[in-house]
This record gives C-alpha cells, structure tokens and sequence, in this order.
C-alpha cells in the first residue's frame, strides 16, 4: 500500500495561489460575458444624457432669441417714445421743465459741499490709516517682545549667579537664559527693520491728524451741504415727474422721462446725482447730460463722480431690458 506524504509548506502555498488564480481567471470571464450587456445600458445612459443635453441647448436658444426679442422691442419704444418726445416739444404750448435752473442758495450748497468733498478726500482713507497704524503697531511689537526677553535674561542671569552647577534651578536657568538670548536677538532684528517704516508711519498720521482737525469744519459743513442739497434736487426732480412735466433733452436721454416701477429708487438716487454734478461743474450743455468728460489731470473727483454715473446709466439701461 503506498503511503500518501503531506505536502510541504511551499506545495500548499502554490496549490493556494493557482486555485486564487484559477477563480480570478474565472471570475474574469464572467465579467467579459457580462460587458455587452453593460456596454448597452452604458449606452443607453449616454442617448439619454445626448437627448437632454440637446434639450437644454434648445431651450437655451429659444432663451436667447426671447432676449432677443424684448430687446428689440425696448429699442423699439424708446425710439416711438423719443419720436412722440420730439413731436411733443414742438408744441408752443408745453413748456418744458427747466430742472437746473437753481436758485443762488442750491449753487451754494453745491459749492460748499465740493468743497468738503475735496477736503476730505485730502485726508488719509480708513484702509491707509489702518496699514500706517499696522506698521506702527508691529514695531512697537517688537520692541515689548526685546523688552521681554531682555527682563527674562537678567533674571536667568541672578539664577546662575545664586545657584550650584547641580541645583535644578541652575539648569533651567541656562536654558531660560539661552532661549531668551536667541529671542531677544530675532526682537533687535525685527526692530531694526521696522524701525523705518513705522517712523515714516508714524509722521504721516500725525499730519493726518493734524490737516483733520484743520478741515474738519469744512468738512463737516460740506456734509450738510451735501444733504441738503440732495434733498432739494430729490423734491425737485419728484415734484416734476409727479405732475407729468416735460423734462428736458439731456435728462431724459439718460434715464427716460420717468422712473422705471420696478427701481424707482434707484433711478430716483441717479437722478438727484446727475442734477448735483451739472449743479458742482456748472454744466449747462442742452443734450449732452454730463457736458464734455474731464480730461486727464482735471479735478480727480470730478473725473470719478463722471464715470460713475455713466456706469449708473448703463445699470439702469440693463435693468430695464431684463
């Protein structure tokens, strides 16, 4: 009778691994026999992705020639509204408002609040104080962490004098007195290279400080101004739209002879600013709303105030076509 020896260890570990390989051959195949029918419904998924893709491309295009559309038919009656606007003046009998024709005190206002505008837009911004008073601050920093470090050395130093080798209190001393050495260097460095900047800092705030407290009654005055003026040409421009009054060429190829329903207030605050910037400069062009621009190196304010009611105009051009 023949005797059956056991397998080694190496026998059994290769007879595991061909039988893993075996069932991962076979699993394999499984998958390859399933593939087609995976591929279909992968397929089929991406027909349908095409399908609403193209869907959406067509709604979008159908969007977009409504826009289209209504753009159009805006442009459309704004030019039947400037047509009936024309026909309109024609007639001797409709005067048309005269909405910048300000009184002595609404000049002054408008001046003493340029003024103030100008005054303070001298002054230092709160986003440049706030970067002078950083510099300042980092330095003076600097200067408490030497401070610091400099109080923890001296008293490492009374440590070591005072104590044994072997005492406790003299090794930690060392250590204190080491890191506070290597501290206290890093300090002195970063004081040396803010030591420039937060001087300069420091004079600019305080001739801020000074030109504030030199301006601040012209600013505070051109403030009121300012308020009051706004105020005045606001009652103005509402009690001439109220009453259905003919407004004048320069203003209405602006913003329209009246106020959108939907944005009144806004229209309303634009409004009141283009009255107050032909009121500043002394613009009296009869078509032209913001008379000539400013040229380059002219009064920096001026300039800005320009092309932020160009920009208003055009916010509420877009508005209205939307």
């Amino acid at each position: 009778m023949a005797v059956i020896k056991p397998r080694s260890a190496p026998d059994t570990e290769l007879h595991h691994a061909v039988t893993q390989l075996r069932n991962d051959v076979e699993d394999l195949g499984a998958a390859i026999l399933d593939l087609p029918d995976r591929l279909g419904s992968l397929s089929s998924s991406f027909e349908e992705v095409r399908g609403t893709l193209h869907q959406v491309e067509r709604r979008s295009l159908e969007a977009e020639l409504t826009t289209q559309d209504l753009a159009a038919m805006v442009k459309r009656l704004n030019a039947r509204v400037e047509w009936l606007e024309r026909n309109i003046r024609l007639q001797a009998d409709v005067p048309e408002v005269e909405l910048d024709a300000l009184d002595r005190r609404e000049l002054e206002l408008a001046q003493t609040a340029e003024e103030g505008h100008l005054a303070k837009a001298g002054l230092l911004q709160a986003a440049g104080r706030s970067s002078l008073e950083a510099a300042v601050s980092s330095h003076a920093a600097a200067v408490q962490q030497h401070s610091h470090h400099r109080e923890v050395v001296l008293g490492a130093c009374e440590t070591l004098a005072e104590t044994h080798r072997d005492d406790p209190r003299h090794s930690e001393a060392a250590e204190e007195f080491e890191t506070a050495v290597t501290g206290m260097t890093d300090a002195r460095m970063r004081m040396r290279d803010l030591a420039a900047p937060a001087l300069e800092a420091a004079e600019l705030l305080a001739a801020d400080e000074e030109n504030q407290v030199a301006v601040a009654d012209v600013v505070s005055d051109g403030e009121r101004a300012w308020a009051a003026l706004q105020n005045r040409l606001r009652s103005r421009i509402a009690d001439a739209v109220g009453g259905g009054a003919l407004l004048p060429s320069w203003f209405t190829s602006v913003l329209g002879p009246m106020p959108a329903a939907q944005d009144t207030r806004a229209w309303m605050d634009v409004a009141t600013s283009l009255l107050a910037y032909r009121a500043t400069y002394s613009v009296t062009d009869p078509i032209m709303a913001l008379g000539v621009p400013p040229v380059d190196g002219e009064n920096p304010r001026r300039r800005a105030w320009y092309h932020q009611l160009r920009r208003q105009f055009g916010d509420l051009d877009r508005a209205a076509t939307t």
